[in-house]
């Protein structure tokens, strides 16, 4: 395989955003840039995202009047970086708005729809509100906090306690766990109709990386890992996760389903794959997934066509 194509970064993961993290200690300088022409605004409402009014296939990219026009005057927002001399902004409007889904769309939607810088915007901000509506107290007193240093941190508002909240980002592995030229499928039962992705689960507290891989795929399938490499990480913020990618070798093929966290396990081959895609009984996970990614790597390396391409010709959604 084209060495280009396999080094291409996960979606959500563009390196073109300057984050910034100097200019967040300097409230005046992100009050300026908030106000200014070259500010943008990314609304997100219980984790949707505000869409364009004349498109609402694409997400809005808001300049301050038009947040006036649109929501009214609403904060607190949070800065997300610098791209190409535009500011960008999380507009937090959980608290500001009643619960309603129209003019916001998810992220899965969204995400095909634009490049992958982007997307890594919409995933950036998503995350941001996601963590600013569960602080919105203090773990340790109780009492209100409020936003500081750009929106990067919560702040105690309670003299006597002072304690400084930090975004939360919680580590899980995924992994695609292979035994001769099968790999490993798990299927949940609240997914859609024949989805099947990777194991995946989340780290636990004193637990390394691989640790994990070798526990969730015991617990998981009765899989033992034999052997495991680092593949590639995304963000994934539903609501705040990291995904350490995995690809891994298994001991034994018999499967287990010790924990019932799946409803359903099976190895499958390439080949069998295909088959079961003709007659619609394995779709992958979507696309904008590291899961997806993990699979398609194993698959075209050693297979005639791509997964890709196997996708559109079984007029499986996976862009």
């Amino acid at each position: 395989m084209d060495h280009l194509q396999r080094s291409r970064l996960n979606l959500l993961t563009s390196h073109m955003l300057d984050r910034g993290a100097l200019l967040r200690l300097d409230p005046t300088v992100i009050a300026e840039r908030a106000t200014g022409e070259r500010a943008r605004f990314i609304g997100i409402h219980h984790l949707r995202i505000a869409v364009d009014e004349a498109n609402p296939q694409r997400p809005a990219w808001l300049t301050p009047q038009e947040v006036k026009d649109r929501f009214g005057k609403c904060e607190p927002s949070v800065y997300l970086g610098e791209e190409d001399n535009t500011s960008y902004f999380a507009l937090l409007l959980d608290h500001d708005l009643p619960k309603t889904t129209e003019g916001f769309a998810g992220l899965r939607t969204l995400a095909r729809e634009v490049s992958n810088a982007q997307a890594t915007l919409l995933s950036y901000a998503q995350a941001m509100a996601a963590w600013h509506h569960r602080y919105r107290f203090c773990s340790s007193c109780g009492s209100a906090t409020h936003i500081d240093q750009g929106g990067h941190i919560r702040l105690c508002g309670e003299a006597r306690c002072g304690e400084t909240h930090y975004p939360r980002t919680d580590p899980a592995i995924i992994v695609l766990v292979q035994r001769e030229d099968r790999a490993l499928f798990g299927r949940k039962p609240e997914w859609p109709s024949n989805r099947y992705s990777t194991i995946a689960g989340f780290v636990e507290p004193g637990e390394s990386a691989e640790q994990a891989v070798v526990r969730e795929v015991a617990e998981e399938t009765g899989i033992d890992v034999t052997a495991a490499r680092y593949h590639s990480s995304q963000p994934w913020p539903f609501p705040g996760s990291l995904m350490l990618g995995y690809h891994a070798e298994a001991g034994n093929d018999q499967i287990s389903l010790n924990d019932h966290e799946l409803e359903d396990a099976l190895w499958l081959s390439r080949e069998e794959i295909a088959v079961r895609m003709d007659q619609g009984l394995f779709v992958p996970p979507p696309s904008i997934s590291i899961s997806f990614r993990l699979i398609e790597d194993w698959f075209d390396q050693d297979a005639s066509f791509t997964l890709r391409a196997l996708c559109q010709k079984s007029d499986v959604e996976a862009f």
